[in-house]
């Protein structure tokens, strides 16, 4: 009886949302049409929502609709791109009418019964798909690049019209405006279909299709290539010292580069700058251009739990590029924006912004920010030690700003976060503060010891050469050169954040700078 109620809802419903489904598309598609419309009316198919309804009715009526506002396909049908060309229909679906026509000649051949009784078999099958045991919900149709690439549509093969082969055109996609002689121009953006199925230029897994780029982004076209898109390939690690304006990335790819100068030279013998020059010189574009490329195109792991169960194996491979473009790019699972987050290319109208976006990731200057304060509080790093010393602030994960409180100043005048006396005693005790004072009173006298026996050892050095035996000199070199990176470990990591550890390292140093003094002393 369970069942039979649970058949009966289901029909109530999917017969009520029917209704108005056809209802809604005789609305919007009247009787009387032009003459330029019959054509294509008369193939348009038997509205695929009819059917799907409790998949994403929604989506599958705004999907219809930007179908029939497309001027260039709307006199396609669904199955004409939504399955290759040279595979047969799902069986089910042969038994619906192919246009509104069809389905008024069915309803009148049958009873309304054996009518319905068709109905309900898909509807029956579409029940079994939406239960199926599945872990990813699939977030895009597949198209297969075969229903793009017939004869009669957008053939690779042989030429389409008369001004050339389509596949190798040169296609305006876009275009821009640009200051030439303080007069604006617009510039347009050329594309090939040909060069973008270069697999030399494909990133790591990666397989292109035509719905890698020519897929629906919003609610306004059934299908579009949207700047982010490709702004998302071109200049994803952009910013990245060695990417940007190299390879996917390269300016020239798009912009013509200019050969006018930026400006007149003052000195008549002063041959002016340009462009051109630049580019041929193999100056970097982000050496001026930076601030163009804003966002690195970044996955955050939720973004994965948007379609896939929170699985430790699959979490494990995030990182594996080559994996993750193979399972959602060449097998058309997911859309770009479904994992990445989008990327920026436009210019930017705050002040300063050609330095801010430099100083927004240290990185890009500091290839290793603060890498001796780290390893100091690690209790790692140092030469000659035979196991690491970490401060317990280390172990129960202390971050700088614990301590780093107080508005100060460095000995050039900039502006710093310092630590002080108060942190560590609203932390601990007075005691504790007072101990602070110490440590950096202790640290600075063994600074001082350490970088002493490092001038005599190098000075010893200055004098020997010629004068001992080329072993021993070899010894005191590597000796000397050991003390030296253990004394620039504490003097740069600031000794106070680990005292102990850098009291170690400091009399390691010591030691190997008096070593070396005593292989270089003459006979």
């Amino acid at each position: 009886m369970k069942k039979i109620g649970l058949m009966l809802l289901g029909l109530v419903l999917f017969v009520t949302t029917t209704c108005l489904l056809v209802a809604a598309q005789e609305k919007a598609s009247p009787n009387k049409v032009s003459p330029d419309r019959r054509a294509a009316e008369k193939s348009e198919q038997f509205f695929c929502g009819y059917c799907h309804v409790l998949t994403y009715p929604e989506v599958m009526k705004k999907s219809h609709k930007t179908w029939k506002d497309d001027k260039k396909h709307n006199d396609i049908g669904c199955v004409e791109c939504h399955y290759p060309p040279d595979l047969p229909a799902i069986a089910e679906h042969r038994k619906i009418p192919r246009t509104k026509v069809e389905a008024d000649k069915e309803k009148k051949k049958k009873t309304d019964w054996d009518f319905m009784k068709t109905e309900l078999e898909i509807f029956s099958k579409l029940v079994t798909t939406l239960n199926m045991d599945e872990t990813s919900v699939l977030r895009k149709p597949k198209i297969d690049d075969g229903s793009c690439a017939t004869s009669d549509c957008h053939p690779t093969d042989r030429p389409k019209k008369k001004e050339g082969e389509y596949w190798a055109k040169k296609i305006k996609f876009t275009e821009y405006e640009k200051l030439v002689n303080e007069k604006k121009e617009k510039v347009e953006i050329l594309f090939t279909h040909k060069e973008h199925y270069d697999k030399k230029k494909w990133v790591e897994g990666q397989e292109m299709h035509c719905v890698t780029c020519h897929k629906k982004e919003t609610g306004k076209k059934h299908f579009e290539v949207s700047k982010e898109s490709c702004y998302l390939c071109h200049f994803k690690d952009a910013r990245k010292e060695a990417r940007f304006g190299e390879d996917r990335a390269k300016c020239s790819l798009c912009h013509k580069i200019p050969e006018t100068p930026f400006k007149k030279a003052e000195n008549p013998e002063e041959k002016p700058v340009t462009h051109k020059d630049l580019e041929d010189r193999k100056v970097s574009c982000a050496s001026c251009h930076l601030e163009l490329v804003k966002g690195k195109g970044e996955i955050k792991e939720e973004k994965c739990l948007d379609c896939h169960e929170n699985e430790k194996r699959l979490m494990k491979e995030l990182d594996n590029k080559q994996l993750m473009h193979k399972e959602h790019v060449a097998k058309q699972t997911a859309a770009c924006f479904n994992c990445h987050a989008p990327i920026e290319h436009k210019g930017m109208l705050k002040a300063f912004t050609y330095v801010d976006a430099s100083l927004a990731d240290c990185k890009v200057c500091h290839s290793e920010p603060h890498i001796y304060q780290r390893l100091l509080l690690a209790g790692e790093g140092g030469k000659g030690m035979d196991k690491a010393y970490p401060i317990k602030h280390h172990d129960v994960k202390t971050t700088c700003m614990a301590c780093h409180t107080k508005e100060a100043h460095d000995t050039k005048g900039r502006k710093i976060k310092a630590a002080e006396e108060k942190t560590c005693v609203d932390c601990h005790n007075k005691e504790a503060g007072e101990q602070m004072e110490k440590w950096k009173k202790d640290m600075a006298e063994a600074l001082k010891e350490a970088k002493a026996a490092e001038k005599a050892a190098t000075d010893a050095m200055e004098k020997a050469m010629g004068k001992v035996p080329d072993k021993e000199l070899q010894k005191a070199i590597v000796l000397i050169k050991r003390g030296q990176e253990n004394l620039r470990l504490v003097d740069a990591g600031g000794g106070a954040h680990n005292k102990k550890f850098a009291t170690l390292v400091l009399d390691t140093a010591i030691a190997d700078f008096d070593e070396a003094l005593a292989a270089l002393r003459t006979q």
